[in-house]
Formats: structure tokens, sequence, C-alpha cells
């Protein structure tokens, strides 16, 4: 599993919460719900998300670019752009994006 300490004052045991448990499942590529699916997405890029394909809580991070499909996304503000996106599937990710012209699993 990609799950590492990204500072070296990190506390000395990962933490475990609801989000780090459901990326620990998703990482060991267990079966997900549609409602776990939309929370990875809503925990990755959601309102108060981290933007990006990586979440980090408490001096750990959870890596989730190798365990998620990658997904191409162009907006109806910028066309012919595409912006890389990891989610679990296109539906997840549509639900937390807003104005999304196309999306491609790449």
């Amino acid at each position: 599993m990609s799950i590492y300490k990204f500072v070296p004052q990190a506390r000395a045991d990962k933490p475990v919460t609801e989000y780090t448990i459901l990326l620990e499942k998703a990482q060991a590529r267990m079966k997900l719900t549609r409602e776990e699916k939309d929370k990875i997405s809503n925990i990755l890029y959601g309102v108060f998300g981290c933007h990006g394909p990586t979440y980090k809580l408490a001096g750990w991070a959870w890596a989730m670019s190798s365990s998620l499909k990658r997904i191409l996304v162009s907006f109806t503000h910028d066309p012919g752009h595409f912006s890389t996106y990891y989610a679990p599937d296109k539906t997840s990710l549509r639900k937390v994006l807003s104005s999304v012209s196309e999306m491609i699993e790449a």
C-alpha cells in the first residue's frame, strides 16, 4: 500500500478514521459501494478535499493514484484542455466537479 510519513514529526502510528479505513479498502482493491466511491471522490476533490490523488492527515499520506482510475476531464469554461483526476469511477467524480463537458478514462 502507498501509505507513508511525509514529515519527520508525524505520529508514530498512522491515524485511523472513517476516511483512512475507506482509502485503505480502495488501495486493497476491495469492492466498493456507490456511497463509498462517492465519499472517496469527495475526500479527494470535494469542497474541503485535498484536490489531488494524495490524502494527507497528521503527517501521513495515502497516495491513491495507483489504486484509482485515471480520468481526463474537460470543463465547459476551458474547452479543449484536459486536467487529470484520479477517482473510483466517472460517476463519483462527476458528482463533486461542476461544469464538466467531457470525461475520458485513461
